[in-house]
């Protein structure tokens, strides 16, 4: 069963600085928030300096906590591809050995893929991994634009406060 040491490598990777050996990083815990959603004001302008302050603390946040788990997930995927792409050699060289022809890369890959149950389970859950991490990567992208919508607008006023 390779697939479960490569699966238990990745948890041994998620503990990394946590392990007692060199740095330690802390870990971030999901930010608290009332609800499952939120909704970005369409005028922030018409905020308060307060207000601003909790959607850039919120959004601040958030941006972490997506960068964090976008890290963990890339490592996921990782180790598991690399893991992946040595089965698969394995295995590619042992049906081209075994067969009278040279066979094409794809008609390879389909034999292998329905022969190989693990090896098929593997690239199954990578398709998913990889999933997960574009929705992710679009959660950051919208948390970092409407961090960068909020702070273009504390600057402003900062610098309005600064001409008077």
């Amino acid at each position: 069963m390779r697939i479960d040491r490569y699966r238990q490598e990745v948890t041994k990777l998620a503990s990394y600085g946590q392990n007692g050996f060199g740095e330690t990083f802390p870990t971030p815990n999901p930010p608290k928030m009332d609800g499952t959603t939120y909704d970005f004001p369409s005028n922030a302008e018409l905020l308060s300096d307060s207000e601003l302050d909790n959607w850039l603390a919120f959004l601040g946040a958030w941006k972490s906590y997506t960068s964090y788990k976008m890290g963990q997930l890339e490592t996921e995927i990782f180790v598991l591809s690399e893991g992946h792409d040595l089965m698969f050699a394995v295995k590619s060289a042992e049906h081209e050995q075994s067969s009278n022809k040279r066979l094409l890369k794809e008609s390879l890959k389909g034999q292998i893929l329905a022969t190989e149950p693990e090896i098929a389970e593997l690239a199954n859950t990578l398709v998913f991994l990889n999933g997960e991490l574009r929705i992710l990567k679009g959660r950051y992208s919208l948390y970092d634009n409407q961090f960068d919508t909020i702070s273009r607008i504390v600057t402003r006023r900062g610098q309005e406060r600064m001409r008077l």
